[in-house]
């Protein structure tokens, strides 16, 4: 016993007992943080990696094939009861930002969806035209004709009707809006709109 006592005394063996157990405390604690916050950390990378990305990122990892099948369907379903579609050729637009009416690589994805969705649920014959060729922004706010409707009969787009598309997108929502638009009058026949949640919670 006596010379356990005198070997505890030293300082030096003191300090590194002391040392030791520091460290052994510290492992323990470093070990153990991973189970602690395993919960919190798998459920927020993905989140956080989405809300990083820019909005035409966002939308493009969304799936949005059944937002358009049901906007298809919104928008034949008063014209095909009428008359046949699937003899009939309708031209339909890329889809618009509606603060910078350019499409970017989001509208242009959409303006796609909708002209197979067009032919897939409704029959039509799709000819697809860039916006900006026959619409335009009024100092009003509405989509107009670029030219007047009597003249566009006698043009390559002496289609009856056209669809138009644009969007908006906030930080926690995207909004589609679709139209149909007589081209030779430029009066809406139809027009239809869905909500996509963004939100990165």
């Amino acid at each position: 016993m006596r010379y356990l006592k005198i070997f505890f005394r030293r300082p030096s063996l003191a300090k590194l007992l002391h040392g030791a157990f520091f460290l052994f405390f510290l492992r323990q604690k470093r070990d153990n943080s991973p189970q602690e916050l395993a919960g919190c950390a798998s459920a927020s990378p993905f989140n956080k990696l989405a809300c990083r990305n820019n909005i035409d990122d966002q939308i493009a990892g969304l799936n949005l094939q059944r937002y358009f099948e049901s906007i298809a369907g919104d928008l034949c379903r008063d014209m095909c009861s009428t008359e046949d579609c699937s003899n009939a050729t309708i031209l339909a637009t890329n889809f618009v930002n509606v603060q910078t009416l350019v499409p970017g690589k989001s509208g242009l994805l959409m303006g796609e969806l909708m002209s197979s969705n067009l032919n897939n649920v409704c029959g039509y014959n799709v000819v697809q035209v860039e916006f900006s060729r026959l619409f335009k922004l009024s100092e009003g706010g509405l989509i107009t004709m670029t030219r007047n409707p009597t003249n566009l009969q006698r043009t390559e787009y002496a289609v009856k009707n056209c669809v138009v598309g644009s969007y908006s997108a906030t930080p926690n929502k995207l909004y589609l809006f679709a139209k149909i638009i007589n081209t030779w009058t430029g009066k809406i026949i139809k027009m239809t709109s869905r909500e996509v949640d963004l939100s990165c919670k």
